[in-house]
């Protein structure tokens, strides 16, 4: 009879088809699926509470109001102290009865008819002066004739500003014979690749958050996809640039006191990159500013909270946010809209697979951007 084992092979062993495998029943994968900025401003639906939607729909809007100002400019030059009218762009902002400062002249509004001021020179004993074509008008008090009949003072307008909802998708499938094949490292392949999806996505709109350009198409929603708008569309003003090699203290309380004088106050978020959070560890953590007891023996801080003259800031270190740039956020007006939440659907099939997806539809909202600031580092 034929021996139909392999010849001898006299030489040394090098076949590793006759090996058994050692190998974990376990799939490592490194998990960089936090989403900080999301968390920060209140998860996916974190601005059902702080917006008040009263209906659904692929475009979202609010409304924002102000006070009335308190500054305008000079659209005419006062070329001596004989004029006793002001030309300004926005009569709207004055009444009757104002007292305005221009320079170190103090003035007393008599009248308002459209864009001019009539008025009383150098009010309460100051001197009366000429003064240039854009010299700020500040108001800042009001002194009302005895028995004056009222007067109206002009209204602010609403102004409104919206986003679209992004729809965010991805399909599991599987062939009829994956999951009846035995695997290393998981039981269930259709379970581990769900799991998988989630933080994949939410690194998708963590991401979104940092990069994405308001779009949208109501017309053909079927070729030109809707995409919301990130919070760089939102967060236009307020912004302040300083050079990396010189970053200091007074750099960032600067970005703060933008928004301080824009109305805001109390407590800011920090969306920062690690890279950067690292820069601003440096500036505090030195011993101008720290004390340790003799008794530690752990050397270092990291700032949870740094405080400033015009608000207390807390850091949110993102790996997901860009580098040299730092968000000083109010989390009170910003937030996600849920329109769809994530949901696994059955899709058909067509062969010899099962395929199913996870979808969801977003949306996001900032609501008072001048409440926030925007520090950017070169």
């Amino acid at each position: 009879m034929a021996n139909l084992a392999p010849p001898l092979n006299t030489g040394t062993y090098t076949n590793p088809d006759y090996r058994k495998r050692v190998i974990t029943d376990y799939v490592a994968m490194l998990d960089p699926s936090d989403a900080p900025f999301v968390e920060a401003i209140g998860g996916l639906d974190g601005a059902s509470s702080k917006f008040k939607f009263t209906a659904s729909g692929i475009k979202c809007e609010w409304l924002e109001d102000t006070l009335a100002p308190l500054v305008g400019a000079l659209t005419a030059a006062v070329t001596d102290a004989s004029v006793t009218t002001l030309g300004v762009a926005d009569g709207n902002m004055f009444q009757p009865g104002h007292v305005l400062k221009i320079g170190d002249e103090l003035v007393w509004v008599s009248n308002v008819s459209g864009t001019t001021l009539t008025i009383t020179r150098g009010f309460g004993g100051t001197t009366a002066a000429a003064h240039t074509v854009g010299v700020l008008i500040n108001i800042v008090s009001e002194a009302r004739l005895e028995g004056a009949v009222s007067s109206d003072l002009g209204f602010t307008n609403f102004t409104s500003d919206y986003n679209y909802s992004q729809i965010f998708e991805r399909k599991i499938k599987l062939t009829g014979s994956a999951p009846i094949q035995d695997v290393y490292g998981f039981v269930d392949p259709y379970e581990y690749q769900a799991a998988k999806l989630m933080p994949e996505m939410m690194r998708l709109i963590e991401l979104t958050l940092q990069e994405g350009k308001r779009t949208g198409d109501v017309e053909h929603p079927t070729t030109v996809p809707r995409a919301m708008g990130g919070v760089d569309v939102f967060l236009t003003t307020n912004i302040t640039t300083a050079a990396v090699t010189t970053l200091s203290i007074t750099n960032i309380e600067n970005a703060i006191k933008l928004a301080y004088e824009d109305g805001a106050s109390g407590q800011f978020t920090a969306i920062i990159n690690p890279t950067d959070f690292q820069r601003i560890t440096a500036l505090y953590n030195n011993s101008s500013f720290i004390r340790f007891p003799p008794e530690q023996t752990r050397v270092g801080m990291v700032p949870a909270t740094i405080v400033t003259p015009f608000g207390n800031v807390d850091f949110v270190v993102d790996r997901w946010q860009k580098v040299n740039k730092i968000y000083f956020i109010k989390p009170e007006n910003m937030g996600m809209i849920t329109l769809r939440p994530w949901q696994i659907k059955d899709l058909p099939a067509d062969g010899d697979f099962t395929a199913n997806e996870l979808i969801g539809e977003f949306s996001f909202a900032v609501k008072l951007p001048k409440s926030m600031a925007v520090l950017n580092l070169t």
